[in-house]
């Protein structure tokens, strides 16, 4: 087979099944801790209770401190199952429209529940309060922007590098996210996904390994929206450009 064409939509469709898929592997992995250390605390509070025929205020203590710990992992379950949910949901629905702000808090959220892969990157946000919602939003803006953002925290981690600087704001009419990364260069795949021409784009043999780099990025180009990137002794920094007139109110 020479060649394989695929319409936007049944690429997107393709990206988000195979994001789902590895959704469901990260939560079903992440589930095993906090369900061993529930069951480890039920154990231990049975032999409590069996062994005493009277429960003195020190024992007391104890099972309080472990039903405790107890809630705190129910707390942990709930919290990766709601997030989840909510990912899945934003990834299959087409909103009327997308809240830049309110969906960078969420996939934030998403990312420290380490439900992809175990990262250590720390992100910090700093966000303009006076962006309006996009109506309409670009379309497959949610998917494509989480597998951005995804892929990003993956090539951090690659760079050995824990912090990412995320803001949003204008610029000449322009709705912008910036992406900071201190004192770190990307590597040159990544670079030059970002930088292709949407005319001629590399062969897939040679995107192979950034695959869902190459489609979230595929469909924010064609959307509209356009990467901006510099490189100095600083680090590097990644602007997002929204077509003029998003989000300016």
């Amino acid at each position: 087979m020479e060649s394989l064409q695929v319409s936007l939509n049944e690429l997107a469709h393709l990206c988000h099944l195979a994001s789902l898929g590895k959704l469901l592997g990260g939560l079903i992995h992440n589930l095993n801790s906090p369900l061993h250390s529930l069951g480890m605390q039920m154990d231990v509070m049975q032999h409590f209770i069996l062994k005493k025929s009277e429960i003195s205020n020190d024992v007391s203590e104890k099972l309080s401190a472990r039903l405790t710990q107890m809630n705190n992992e129910f707390e942990n379950l709930n919290n990766q199952i709601r997030i989840a949910g909510m990912r899945a949901d934003l990834m299959e629905s087409s909103p009327e429209k997308l809240d830049i702000n309110h969906f960078l808090h969420q996939e934030m959220q998403f990312l420290k529940t380490n439900l992809y892969f175990k990262h250590n990157v720390e992100t910090t946000l700093e966000l303009s309060p006076s962006l309006q919602a996009i109506t309409p939003p670009p379309p497959h803006a949610s998917l494509a922007l989480g597998l951005f953002l995804e892929r990003l925290a993956e090539e951090l981690e690659r760079l050995k590098r824990n912090t990412l600087s995320l803001g949003t704001g204008t610029e000449e009419g322009h709705l912008i996210i910036s992406v900071q990364i201190d004192d770190a260069a990307l590597s040159k795949p990544f670079r030059d996904i970002l930088e292709m021409d949407l005319q001629n784009p590399p062969p897939i043999p040679e995107i192979s390994g950034e695959m869902h780099l190459f489609i979230s990025v595929l469909l924010l180009r064609n959307a509209g929206i356009q990467f901006e990137i510099e490189m100095n002794d600083r680090g590097t920094s990644i602007k997002l450009l929204f077509p003029r007139g998003n989000g300016m109110g």
